[in-house]
């Protein structure tokens, strides 16, 4: 038996051991907790240093809109319409008064031709005139003995047509008769041959045979002749239209040298009339000193005389009315003329050379492609107040139909080839969880302006994260962080 002493000390002994073992177990318990805290601590440490290392982006969802093309450019003024002064081709100009863009007035000289060159010019056109008189007085008494002899034999081949026309009528007339008669003889013999054939023939069969071929060859040398008489008449009627056609045309022929005879003549006299209205104006410009005077005031768009030169069968200045219409020209490039319609209606500023700013709005008239593929254009104001030549600003706003997908230009990258592809953001799991990485998607532009972009690709959605920012570059498949 054990003592009571040795007891409580075994019990001692047992509950040592007993605390002993339970600090253990905290010690554990601690320290596991310890280290779950510590790599708790590492993780969070390690995606927040892999976190910071990856590139910030901003993205952007798709949206419907319209697209706004401001639209400006600077155009300038010119006349509605251009009018022209003439003057004789080949005159020797002396001096020019004016130059482009100069205003003049009413009775205003203009340039002067050189006089005396004038005055050789008016003499070597009166010749010109007097020889051209001449040869048509004597082609007029040419012509007067020639249309006696026309007449006779325009006379002669109507004589002729009639003659034709009396001879083929005898000779139809003459075939007619014929027809009937060698059908009046086929007829009786017919008759005949209708008459014996009901009477009993006492000849022999071999002679009945012979009779009867004899008869009937007789009927034949009576078809035959009518046949002819009717191909004879048949003959007779188209020789008779063959021939009076041949007749018609002769007289034809003769009228129409005629015709042709007094054309010309027509057109010497003609000739002869403008050489002396010509002559007429060269006097009338010689009585002026070989100045050329402005009849009513205006502004010279284009001089083409120059001192030396002589004049060309064009006008010699093109000028513009002071009070006349004017347009506004103004050149836009392909890509904004594709966003113009006619009547379209621009906002205009203009600075007067009073120093006055005005604003109004004009209205696209004409629009026409050039060569370089820039788009001309023309548009119409009523404000007569605007100088020619004059430069004014011209604006317009073209809003475009209703697009599905739009984002910001800075959205849309391009690459070496040209293509135009933008970076979305999508989800996938990777080996610190969930993250967001990037993917090329290549895109076509429909439409654009200077901020926003209407795009067409069967990937992209309303719901498409589209990168609008990013800090650093990106690849295929790289990953990032959204920067909310």
């Amino acid at each position: 038996m054990y003592s009571t002493i040795d007891l409580s000390a075994r019990r001692s002994a047992q509950m040592g051991i007993r605390m002993n073992l339970t600090r253990g177990k905290k010690h554990a318990v601690i320290g596991l907790v310890i280290f779950l805290l510590f790599m708790a601590v590492c993780t969070v440490i390690a995606k927040g240093i892999y976190r910071s290392g990856l590139p910030q982006v901003t993205v952007q969802l798709p949206y419907s809109s319209s697209l706004i093309h401001e639209i400006q450019t600077v155009g300038s003024v010119r006349q509605g319409h251009e009018y022209g002064i003439f003057v004789e081709e080949g005159l020797r100009v002396a001096t020019v008064e004016v130059r482009n863009g100069q205003d003049f007035e009413m009775g205003s000289r203009l340039f002067q031709v050189d006089t005396e060159d004038l005055e050789r010019i008016i003499e070597e056109k009166k010749l010109e005139i007097n020889k051209k008189e001449n040869i048509q007085d004597e082609n007029l008494q040419i012509e007067r003995k020639r249309e006696k002899e026309r007449e006779l034999a325009i006379l002669r081949a109507k004589e002729d047509y009639e003659n034709i026309r009396k001879e083929s009528d005898l000779l139809i007339e003459k075939c007619q008769l014929a027809l009937e008669a060698a059908q009046q003889e086929l007829s009786r013999y017919d008759q005949y041959l209708s008459d014996i054939s009901g009477q009993d023939s006492s000849v022999s069969d071999g002679n009945a045979y012979a009779e009867q071929y004899a008869l009937q060859e007789k009927r034949n040398q009576l078809v035959l002749s009518v046949s002819t008489c009717f191909q004879q008449l048949e003959d007779a009627k188209l020789q008779k239209t063959i021939k009076l056609q041949e007749a018609a045309r002769a007289i034809e022929d003769i009228e129409w040298s005629t015709m042709e005879k007094d054309a010309a003549m027509e057109n010497n006299a003609l000739d002869i009339v403008c050489q002396k209205k010509e002559l007429q104006e060269l006097n009338i410009l010689l009585d002026a000193d070989g100045w050329v005077i402005s009849e009513c005031a205006g502004k010279v768009i284009e001089c083409r005389v120059a001192v030396g030169e002589r004049t060309q069968d064009n006008a010699s200045i093109l000028y513009a009315l002071d009070n006349g219409d004017r347009v506004i020209e103004a050149v836009f490039t392909e890509q904004d003329g594709s966003n113009l319609i006619l009547n379209a209606e621009f906002s205009m500023k203009a600075i007067l050379p009073e120093g006055i700013s005005i604003k109004d709005t004009v209205r696209l008239v004409y629009m026409e492609k050039g060569e370089n593929g820039d788009i001309l254009t023309e548009m119409s104001t009523e404000n007569k107040n605007l100088g020619i030549g004059q430069n004014v600003e011209l604006s317009y706003q073209a809003q475009s139909s209703l697009y599905e997908t739009c984002i910001p230009v800075t959205c849309i990258c391009s690459d070496e080839q040209g293509g135009n592809f933008v970076y979305v953001v999508e989800e996938r799991k990777g080996i610190l969880g969930m993250e967001w990485s990037v993917r090329k998607v290549f895109v076509r532009i429909l439409d654009q302006t200077d901020r926003i972009a209407a795009i067409e690709s069967v990937e992209i959605n309303q719901n498409t994260q589209v990168v609008l920012y990013h800090s650093g570059e990106l690849d295929e498949g790289a990953v990032v962080r959204i920067l909310k």
